[in-house]
């Protein structure tokens, strides 16, 4: 359990004229931070990517829009220049904009030179992740309700919200024309296109109503939000659209759906999807249908923190084209799904569909209905929750083909909960110290008035191999760090310039202020010394020790 602390906005940053360095006597225990050979970490350093020189820029301008991050601290003298040139304001707590190319790129140059942007990404396109067939007729029976437990239990009524980022959702379908609980978050496009019918296809799976009409969804009373991130009926989702949908819904808890992917990595998406859950929120989305074509990496699947839900047949084995990656968390049924669509798509209005765009809502409604009916429970422990409840299928434990395997609604309903895991996302220095990802970053550890305190969390390979906390050390004490976990974790503690816990080389000779790598269950202990003339702010980093996959551990810190 964290100690009750401080937001640390009474603390301006880090002092120059401090310094911290590791003490004399630890200095005989542990390996000196100087020189030495770091291990490699399960993580990876969460770092803004660079902003682009003349030829990045010219490779940009080939795009016709650009996703334009501006510095918090200067973000009203780059929203007057970005607002000229036709910007949109698309997340507002992270200054994201979606800018035209043609009218900023000559004075982008000068808005880096000025110090007003903080990164700069080409807007990227994700496909909406279905296998289409629309020839077969409506199957009589939806035979996933009883391989995911849907119809083993009586879903409640409306409560968390469950929200479908995808292409638009045809209100006017039997399936939703009087369909209560149904709300509209933007304007919806369903005409025009084959791609106008994944929305809907993707909404009746997670939440069509039991009213005698077609299919039944797998939470019929949910209450249910479309978002339509498909600018054109020809389109698939445009990653501008799915931030704003991630900006406009993050101020709430709920779960949220994304059915599509691209395998091109930005990161003021993963910005985006990281606020999402760290207000809140659990994000769940389709692994992909590209195992026969590279089997290639897919984002928002990949990104940690998101359920990652591959498809299964009806034999509970994967089928033919769902993606397998170690982010895999979950599977449910994707194929012959029957589904509601438009009636270009199909006259009859349903149809029969593949793919992993359906099997994530399958687990998305699920996941709204369990939290529906254990509200007290917060979004790391629903999240651990639909995981570790889930029926294994095909290889024995964890697997990259089906996660941790089939989403099973009764046992999520009625299985012991995991405990809470703290301040997440928490993986590296930029998600938790103030003005990275959130402007207050998180709650410090320690502060003057209370020097003592502990933590108790979890890490897994496969979303969360890393937590970073922040502490606050007064001049002239010393410390000591004790990290214990229920099988091999790692500490380390980095000093206050320390832009990433993957720093190496120089950087790390000059930011790693000690380290312990005990095997096993042994305590890895670490003393650190302030021996400068003023407060200074640190972080601990815990870890997973080598070819170690999950782990439960306590982080103390008090003064010697």
């Amino acid at each position: 359990m964290v100690v009750p602390v401080s937001d640390g906005a009474g603390y301006p940053g880090p002092l120059p004229s401090a310094r911290l360095v590791l003490s004399a006597a630890a200095a005989l225990l542990l390996a000196p931070a100087a020189g030495a050979a770091i291990p490699a970490k399960s993580g990876r350093a969460f770092v803004p990517p660079p902003l682009p020189g003349p030829r990045a820029l010219q490779a940009l301008s080939g795009s016709p829009k650009l996703l334009i991050q501006v510095e918090r601290r200067q973000s009203r003298r780059a929203d007057v220049a970005l607002r000229a040139a036709g910007g949109r304001l698309v997340f507002r707590s992270l200054g994201i904009w979606s800018v035209p190319t043609r009218a900023i790129a000559a004075w982008l140059p000068a808005l880096e030179h000025l110090g007003l942007v903080r990164a700069v990404e080409r807007d990227s396109v994700r496909r909406l992740d279905a296998r289409r067939d629309f020839t077969d007729p409506l199957v009589a029976t939806e035979w996933w309700r009883r391989v995911v437990g849907a119809d083993a239990a009586t879903p409640p009524g409306p409560g968390i919200p469950l929200t479908v980022i995808d292409s638009g959702l045809d209100v006017t379908h039997p399936e939703f024309a009087t369909r209560p609980n149904t709300k509209t978050l933007n304007e919806q496009t369903t005409t025009g296109g084959e791609n106008e019918a994944h929305g809907t296809a993707v909404s009746s799976v997670a939440a069509a109503p039991a009213d005698g009409e077609g299919v039944v969804g797998v939470y019929p009373q949910a209450q249910l939000q479309s978002w339509d991130a498909s600018p054109t009926a020809q389109s698939d989702i445009d990653v501008d659209s799915e931030i704003a949908a991630l900006g406009a819904v993050s101020n709430k808890a709920g779960v949220i759906n994304m059915s599509f992917g691209g395998n091109d990595y930005l990161f003021q998406e993963e910005e985006a999807i990281l606020t999402a859950f760290g207000t809140g929120s659990i994000l769940v989305a389709a692994a992909g249908n590209e195992f026969q074509s590279g089997n290639p990496n897919e984002y928002p699947a990949s990104f940690n923190h998101v359920l990652t839900i591959a498809a299964t047949d009806h034999h509970n084995q994967p089928t033919e084209f769902s993606n397998e990656h170690l982010s895999v968390d979950l599977a449910a049924p994707g194929i012959d799904i029957p589904v509601a669509v438009t009636t270009e798509a199909n006259p009859t209005g349903f149809d029969v569909w593949d793919g992993t765009s359906f099997s994530s809502p399958i687990v998305a409604a699920a996941t709204a209905w369990v939290w529906t009916q254990r509200p007290a429970l917060d979004n790391t422990q629903v999240f651990n929750l639909m995981r570790f409840s889930a029926r294994d299928v095909y290889d024995k434990g964890y697997d990259t083909s089906t996660g941790f395997g089939i989403v099973r609604i009764p046992a999520a309903l009625h299985n012991t909960a995991p405990n809470r895991d703290p301040q997440e996302p928490n993986e590296d220095v930029y998600l938790v110290k103030p003005n990275g990802l959130f402007a207050n970053g998180s709650p410090l550890l320690t502060y003057p008035a209370h020097l003592r305190a502990g933590v108790s969390a979890t890490l897994d390979v496969t979303e969360d191999p890393e937590d970073v906390y922040r502490f606050y050390l007064p001049a002239g004490r010393t410390f000591l760090f004790t990290a214990k976990g229920d099988t091999n974790v790692d500490l380390e503690i980095w000093g206050p310039l320390t832009k990433t816990v993957h720093e190496r080389g120089a950087a790390a000779k000059r930011d790693l202020l000690g380290y312990s790598q005990n095997a096993g269950k042994t305590p890895d202990v670490v003393r650190v010394t302030n021996s400068g003339s003023k407060g200074e702010f640190v972080y601990g980093d815990v870890y997973l020790g080598k070819n170690v996959d999950d782990a439960a551990y306590t982080l103390t810190v008090r003064p010697t």
